[in-house]
This record gives C-alpha cells, structure tokens and sequence, in this order.
C-alpha cells in the first residue's frame, strides 16, 4: 500500500533531508514522526489485529510509513556522501567546556543557559541566572540585553559589542564580546566570551593617522587594547596613576566615548576585528584509567573480542555488559565502590562495538554466538561462574549469555534493562519515543537507521551535550549526572570508542532490541534482579512491574533518587545486588 505524501509527511521529508546536510533540526523530525505514530494509535479501533507485536496494526503502520521510505533513503545516501563530522559545531557546549577562556551561551532573556568553569569562576555565571549586573561598565548590561532580545537583525558569526565586565573578586577588568551564533536546534542565541584583541604596529598607525592622535595617546590606546592595566602602564612610563587617568580620560573626550571598553570595540571595528573561532582550546584527555585493563581475544575466523577488566585482581569476578550510553565509563565512586564490596567487573564490547568483530546478518544466531564468545572468554579467564551485570540494552544480551551458558551464570542484575517490544500488559505502559525508535527499526529500518544516524551525526558534530539534555528529558537527577565533568569527559571517550567502527553499531544494536527475543527472558534459568530508576524516563518502574508480573525469579527493585543513569548515581547499591551471586 503506498500514498503521495503531503500535509505532516511533507514536513518530515523536508526535514529528513535538512538533516541530511546539518545535525541542526534532528528533535524536530523525531517530534514529527513521534506524531505520525500518534496519529496511527488513534486510528487502531478496539479489538483490531496487533500482529505487530507493538500493539499496532499492520495495515495502518504501512499506510503511514511506506510513502516516507524511499525519501528517507534517498536522504541517508545523501548523509552517507557528507562523511562523517566531527567537532563542526563551534558553539556547542562541548567546545564551549573546551574553551579555554571564559565562555557562555546566554539566551533573549538575558539568562545563562551554559557556561563554562572558567566563566563560573570568573563571573559567577550560572545556569539558568543572568550575569550580575554590577559586574559590568555602567550602562553595558542593559546594552546586552537590548543585544540579545533583537539577536534576529544581526549577522550570524559576527561582533555585536563588547561589554567591559570586572571579575567576581575585582581583581581584573576584561572585555567582553556578544557573537550571534546558533544553538543545536538552528536557533539563534548568543555567545559571550572574553576576548584579547591583537595590535598589530601598522594598524596603529594608520588609527593614530585617522583620528589625530598623540605619540601619549596611542600608547594608552594600545594599552587599554591589549589589556595592560592602566597601574602597569603608569609604572612603564614613569608617571604617576593620577596623570595616566588623566590622560585617558582627556582621551575618551576628545573621541566621544564614555569608556576604555568602547575605545577599544572602536579599535577592534577599525581592526576588523572578528570571534570567528573559539580560541586556544584545552584537549580532552584521551588518556587511559590505569586501574583498567584493556584486552583484545582472538577467536576461531578471524572473531575478535574487546574487553576490559577493572578492580583489583583478588576481587570476585562480575560480567558486565555495557548500555550504548556511557559504554565503558568508569567514574571513581564506581572504583571505590568495587573495592568495598571486593569486585571485579569484566566489560566486555559487544560485536561492532570499539574493536570487537561485526557479526554476520542480525537474528538468533547473533545472541547465541556472543554467548560462545563469553564461554571462550571465560575459559581464558579461567572463571568457573559469576554473575552478569546487564546495562539498559546490555541486558538483553545478558538473558542469551544466561540462556545458553545456564550452568556458569549464576544470576543476572540488569539496571534500567530493556524488555522486549512483545504483547504484553507491559507495552502500553513504555514511553512514547522509545516505542518509535524501537517501531521504525522493527517495520521500517531504513527511516529507523536514518533516524538513529541523524542523533548520532548530531552528537559527533559537538553537541553531545545537547543530545543528551533532550535524550534524558527534563529530569533533575540525570541531568545533574551529566553536568558532572568525570561524566562529561567519560561519556565522549565512551563514543568515540562505541562508534569506532561506526554509526551501525548503534544501529545493529537498536534492531536487535526491536525483534523478537523474549524466549531469551523465559529460557533463562538464573534469577533476575531488575534495578530500575524510580525517575527513570522510558522502562518505567510501571513497564518493569507489569514484565515481570507471573515470572518466576523475576525481581523488580525501584530505587530512589535514581533515573536513567542510576549506575553513576549509584554504584553502591548496584554492586551490593551483584554480590551474593559472586
């Protein structure tokens, strides 16, 4: 069955094809599509087929799907020509953390909405307040302010003013610049940063030239551009602090202007001064935890296995298969954590992921072979039986390991595990985004890897931060995880790892959580201990209850103050579940 698009569809194709060439508009296509799902919920009648196993039925999905098929395709080829990005974003959050000056993203209403450590600390900016306004050269701020409600007149990437603003100790008076920039969404919004303007000698000349200045007030205008402190500048010329402000304030007189900040904008308009780029920026460490051990296992054709083990030696031996969020990461309250309770994680990469081999087409065998993969690695390891650690979609492939290899896994302990797409009291109950992305990949894979690629491509463009603010929802605890610098830094490591052989990964990961593996849950022997985040946004406590309802050995545990990313906000309570099954 097949239509013309038009109306809604038209706006998602549009979309799909904006994505296709820039990472900005990737929400607003979800959105969209999350609607067309809507609209097809409302169509099913009581009683009609669901033989689609997510509650759907099988005519209405193709008639709202199909049309939009072969332009998502078309888009996907489009994408794959672009290549992959990498950091294009200049003013995500991740170049503004990267930034080695004080930088901030500030929205029209004046209030921060990111900032740097280095603008904390200088200016006291904080997310969700506006700068203080005593900070700043009398009149400046109502000047930013005025700036940032008109953003939309002003040219993208250029100057709009500079703003003179002392430090929260008043040690040091700066300048400032306004750039109109966008944000992840395309949407303009400001970029504020300290900036050091260049003098370069002829330039100089040419202002001394233009405005009739003296050899004296030159000087001082090189001075207040490059930052040297009126104090310093008394000193090198051997003249007391009282004449140099004198003579700087004869100097902004005869120009028109009422402060050393807007002499020197003038310099810098003269100069054609531009914050085109970020600046110096800080590197992220790519350095390795040296209390984690990286291994690679050579299997039978050519199969390779990536793995890490973490804790001390003696500690009692814990399988742990990482979600595709956070991958291997790591945090010291995980470290310390370990060595309390006297374990040993083995974190082992599934197929496609870091470096381990690709599989060959997706299916049961996929499950079984990994689980040949884990009896080989245990074998090397020479560990009898542990128990299996399963994280969100890791703990799928904790149940095929548990199935095939019943007799050495002696428990499973999942945390915010996924459950199969199967029917069930539970379906209704998961949350509306994750039952389109999990729907598109089931019934129509290629909108669902176009779908997966344009988040991914959004996050290897720099806003990764961003992605993951939308992806958590708005839920103080995971958002509060993610503000923290070791989860920052771990979570990007943790990609660039994940998608080292690229984006598919994802992708062959997502497809095997949208088929049919439930026999995975009821063929395993083993008992199950579901820790599920009590703010948790997708596999709700409600979902998990509903699943594990008549399963024998099948707990459900809610913990408090927990969300999706429980594991980091929480270890303790993660490894104390694992420990009696050690």
């Amino acid at each position: 069955m097949s239509r013309d698009i038009g109306g809604r569809d038209e706006d998602i194709v549009k979309l799909a094809y904006s994505l296709a060439i820039g990472p900005y508009r990737y929400r607003e296509m979800f959105d969209l599509l999350g609607t067309r799902l809507d609209e097809v919920l409302h169509q099913v009648q009581d009683g009609a087929a669901t033989d689609d196993g997510l509650g759907l039925d099988e005519n209405a999905i193709r008639s709202a799907f199909e049309p939009l098929v072969p332009h998502f395709e078309n888009a996907q080829s489009l994408m794959d020509m672009q290549g992959r990005p990498s950091d294009s974003a200049k003013y995500s959050m991740k170049m503004i953390d990267a930034d080695s000056r004080p930088s901030a993203l500030v929205g029209a209403n004046g209030e921060i909405v990111y900032s740097n450590a280095a603008a904390a600390d200088m200016f006291g900016l904080a997310k969700g307040k506006r700068p203080d306004e005593r900070l700043f050269e009398r009149g400046h701020f109502k000047t930013l302010l005025s700036n940032l409600q008109s953003l939309d007149q002003f040219e993208l990437n250029k100057v709009i003013s500079i703003f003179g603003m002392e430090s929260v100790d008043g040690e040091e008076m700066v300048k400032v610049a306004l750039t109109k920039v966008h944000n992840a969404d395309g949407d303009a919004i400001g970029h504020i940063s300290v900036i050091h303007i260049s003098w370069f000698p002829d330039i100089g000349e040419q202002f001394q030239a233009l405005l009739n200045l003296t050899p004296v007030e030159l000087e001082i205008t090189k001075a207040i551009v490059t930052g040297l402190s009126l104090t310093d500048l008394a000193t090198k010329r051997g003249r007391s602090i009282g004449t140099v402000r004198h003579q700087t304030k004869t100097l902004l007189a005869k120009l028109n202007l009422r402060s050393q900040t807007e002499l020197a904008c003038l310099y810098s308009g003269f100069s054609k001064f531009n914050v085109k780029g970020q600046g110096p920026n800080k590197s992220e460490s790519d350095e390795s935890d040296g209390r984690v051990d990286f291994h690679i296992l050579l299997r039978p054709g050519d199969r390779v296995l990536d793995y890490e083990l973490v804790g001390a030696t003696s500690g009692r031996p814990v399988l742990f298969f990482p979600g595709l969020l956070g991958g291997m990461t790591v945090t010291e309250d995980m470290h310390v954590a370990l060595a309390r309770h006297g374990l040993r994680l083995i974190m082992v990469w599934r197929p496609g992921l870091a470096n381990s081999g690709i599989d060959g087409p997706l299916g049961r065998d996929s499950f079984a072979q990994y689980a040949k993969d884990i009896q080989a690695l245990l074998d090397h390891l020479g560990i009898k039986s542990c128990p299996i650690i399963g994280h969100i979609t890791g703990a799928m492939f904790a149940y095929a390991v548990a199935k095939y290899l019943s007799g050495r896994i002696t428990g499973i302990v999942n945390i915010n595990g996924i459950v199969p797409m199967e029917p069930g009291p539970h379906l209704g109950k998961v949350d509306r985004a994750e039952r389109l992305r999990l729907y598109l990949m089931r019934h129509f894979p290629k909108i669902g890897r176009f779908v997966v690629h344009g988040a991914l491509a959004k996050v290897d463009s720099g806003y990764d931060h961003e992605y993951l603010h939308a992806f958590l929802g708005d839920n103080d605890h995971d958002q509060r995880t993610i503000e923290r610098d070791d989860i920052r830094t771990q979570f990007r490591q943790a990609f660039q790892k994940t998608t080292r052989q690229g984006y598919d990964s994802f992708t062959n990961e997502l497809a095997l959580a949208s088929s049919d593996w439930q026999y995975l849950v009821d063929d395993r022997l083993c008992p199950v201990r579901n820790l599920v985040g009590q703010h948790n946004l997708h596999y709700t406590s409600d979902v998990m209850q509903a699943f594990a309802a008549g399963r024998d050995n099948y707990d459900v545990n809610v913990i408090e103050d927990t969300a999706h990313l429980l594991l980091y906000q929480k270890p303790d309570v993660v490894f104390e579940a694992v420990k009696e099954w050690a």
